[in-house]
């Protein structure tokens, strides 16, 4: 999808209550890598993802996948045929961690989940929109009726298998982007680690990519109010600071510190780091 058109997001009820195990993202990304299509029952059989009469895993899973951006879903040969096809992202996954077992992978799926464009609707507004008004910690009610408040009202919960993805292992419990704790639900900053500032530098080229595709230039205030780049990694100004200080030591952007507010210039293109994503995990 190209700037300028209207914003895609997985809609509300895209998991069909399913959390994405990651036994079968897996398991789609080793079909895609070998050109594998087929209809919902055929992908299927090709991978071990249940599949039912008339509904079942198959549809989430391929929805999953492409919300963490790590497959396109294109038109099959064949009437009701889909194919899964790889990205950038997708290919180091399957190359360096196939079963997402690093916290590297599952954090960076997550923050593909949280896209503005791309994402999730319910991963977006809990982790994106919503910084400014409930913050880092909120009951599960306050989100509920905040994304009632814009969704409209279901006859089941909104929040959905959210929760249940960063709470199981099988998911994305790795991550532990959202936690339970005695004040309520608690949003987890990304870590700020060296190992990851390879994820961050590609998260954050791709998102310049999309959202500013001819600007070379581009303030950072200008950049947060259209990647959502802070808030869906859960850091404050300070950590954010730490962040791009990394990012420009990796040679990612120089950051102009002379103009308020920061001017950020672009120094690389996602495509040279994908490759390079797990090279400084310890």
């Amino acid at each position: 999808m190209e700037k300028g058109e209207e914003t895609v997001r997985l809609p509300v009820n895209f998991h069909q209550t399913f959390i994405p195990e990651r036994i079968y993202l897996s398991s789609l990304l080793r079909l895609a890598a070998r050109g594998g299509e087929g209809t919902y029952k055929e992908i299927s059989a090709e991978t071990g993802i249940p599949v039912g009469q008339s509904s079942g895993k198959v549809p989430a899973i391929l929805n999953y996948c492409s919300g963490m951006g790590l497959i396109r879903v294109e038109k099959g040969t064949a009437p009701g045929q889909k194919r899964p096809v790889l990205t950038p992202f997708g290919r180091s996954v399957l190359l360096e961690d196939a079963n997402l077992s690093e916290p590297l992978s599952q954090w960076l799926a997550h923050l593909h989940l949280c896209r503005e464009n791309g994402g999730a609707e319910i991963w977006h507004l809990t982790f994106g929109r919503s910084s400014d008004v409930l913050g880092m910690t909120f009951s599960e009610n306050d989100l509920e009726e905040y994304l009632a408040s814009i969704c409209g009202r279901k006859n089941r919960s909104l929040i959905g298998p959210l929760m249940g993805t960063y709470e199981e292992p099988a998911a994305l419990k790795g991550a532990g982007a959202i936690v339970r704790g005695e004040q309520g639900l608690v949003r987890t900053p990304a870590p700020l680690l060296r190992g990851f500032q390879n994820g961050y530098g590609v998260l954050l080229l791709s998102l310049w990519e999309f959202c500013f595709p001819n600007a070379g230039q581009v303030t950072l205030s200008d950049f947060e109010s259209g990647t959502y780049f802070r808030r869906i990694c859960g850091w404050n100004d300070e950590q954010c600071t730490m962040v791009l200080a990394l990012l420009q030591e990796r040679g990612v952007v120089d950051i102009d510190k002379q103009m308020h507010p920061w001017v950020l210039t672009r120094r690389s293109e996602s495509s040279s780091l994908w490759r390079m994503l797990y090279e400084d995990l310890a």
